[in-house]
């Protein structure tokens, strides 16, 4: 009988190590065969967050981009609102207020240059509307240093949309053969039942 309690203690013995071996080799087969999350490759959970992430980057780039173009377009606006309103500073204001220059009551213009060229004293005169009264005339006013007047007058010549007074070149000698002080030249302009005064200061 003892012989025989022996033996199956031997058996019981033997039977836990070949599980406790069985159990080793299946824990060693499982753990070389699960799958690897942190060997470089990312698990479903990571590569959603990551797709997420990329999509909000994308959506705020198309937001800025939005927002550049209709920033552009509002500046593009209110350059084009100030090139065609002169009252705000635009590139085209008009020459006469309340409507054409030509529709001016007076004539407008300016005593365009005055100076001495050789031994003639020349004087230039533009007239901003157009006048087409064959009978206009420009009447110039010269007053010397001295106060002494001198009185010229000249024909009207027609420009496309303007006119000038055919001008003067007056010799120095019949301005007492010495020009050099401060004069007042004044231009009284004539024509189409309109009249313009212009004068102007000059030292020569």
């Amino acid at each position: 009988m003892e012989i025989k309690k022996h033996n199956n203690t031997k058996k019981i013995t033997i039977a836990v190590i070949v599980v406790v071996i069985i159990a080793a080799i299946a824990a060693g087969a499982w753990f070389f065969t699960r799958p690897n999350n942190d060997n470089g490759q990312k698990s479903n959970d990571d590569t959603t967050q990551d797709e997420d992430k990329q999509s909000d980057s994308d959506d705020d780039a198309d937001s800025d981009d939005s927002s550049d173009a209709s920033d552009k377009t509002d500046e593009q606006s209110n350059n084009q609102t100030a090139d065609d309103d002169p009252t705000n500073g635009g590139k085209t204001p008009p020459r006469y207020e309340g409507g054409s220059v030509q529709d001016s009551d007076t004539l407008t213009g300016n005593i365009s240059g005055i100076s001495v060229a050789g031994s003639n004293l020349s004087i230039r005169v533009t007239i901003n509307q157009y006048i087409t009264d064959p009978d206009g005339r420009c009447e110039l006013t010269l007053t010397s240093p001295s106060g002494a007047t001198y009185d010229y007058w000249s024909d009207l010549i027609q420009n496309p949309q303007s006119t000038s007074c055919y001008g003067w070149d007056i010799p120095v000698s019949e301005l007492g053969g010495n020009v050099s002080g401060h004069w007042s030249a004044k231009v009284v302009v004539n024509g189409d039942g309109r009249t313009g005064t212009f004068t102007q200061e000059v030292d020569l």
